[in-house]
């Protein structure tokens, strides 16, 4: 065979081998994109899965039912006790000395409530507790049904005050319903931290952090039958 006849030859194999290598390259681009498909279609299946496994988070905001009230509400915030008006001072003043007569033998907790009628007199209560537990009485449904049982069935401002290291004590959920039913609109509660010591009068410091709520914070979807 001619020199030239084997290099022709050469050239033809060298081509061949190219595109033997496309072809080859080719084919594994295909292997790879079929694979990927096919992931992509499993990871896609595990997708729809998890999502019905999910709860949904589709709604409507609260406020445009028609079956809930959205009553006005009062602002919420702190304030420094000696910054307080008049009607929070002496409510919290109040309760604190309401706070000393507290029957807690039991617990060792003790918590003081004061609350104004309608006609601005101050109802004060303490928490009395039995050793058959349910009988117990908090300290806010006692200042409330005293103001009841003299005739008063409107309250325009309350006061809580205990103390616990965490911070403040507000009514429990009972309290609040109870609250609730002798307010007829919303009404400010003032809650602050009773002082730790045991003294026989107790009074709170100009710096002592005062939380000022409102019973249509403290419990925004009352149950009530009107």
């Amino acid at each position: 065979m001619s020199k030239n006849k084997m290099s022709q030859k050469r050239k033809e194999l060298k081509k061949c081998m190219k595109r033997l290598d496309a072809l080859q390259n080719e084919l594994a681009k295909r292997k790879t994109y079929k694979r990927l498909k096919c992931y992509m279609e499993q990871l896609k299946e595990l997708q729809n899965e998890v999502d019905r496994r999910q709860p949904r988070q589709i709604g409507y905001p609260v406020s445009g039912s028609l079956k809930i009230p959205h009553p006005v509400k009062l602002h919420e915030y702190t304030i420094c006790f000696g910054q307080l008006d008049n009607c929070g001072r002496e409510l919290l003043e109040d309760a604190l000395n309401a706070r000393c007569y507290a029957y807690a033998p039991y617990s060792n907790f003790k918590v003081g409530a004061a609350f104004r009628s309608k006609g601005g007199k101050v109802f004060t209560g303490c928490n009395v507790e039995n050793v058959a537990f349910t009988p117990c009485c908090c300290a806010e449904r006692t200042a409330l049904v005293k103001g009841i049982s003299e005739g008063c069935k409107t309250f325009n401002a309350g006061a809580v005050v205990a103390y616990h290291p965490a911070g403040y004590t507000t009514p429990c959920g009972v309290c609040r319903q109870f609250i609730h039913e002798f307010a007829k609109m919303d009404i400010p509660i003032y809650i602050a931290q009773a002082p730790e010591s045991s003294a026989k009068v107790p009074a709170f410091e100009d710096d002592e952090e005062v939380l000022v709520t409102s019973i249509y914070h403290l419990l925004p979807h009352c149950f009530s039958k009107y």
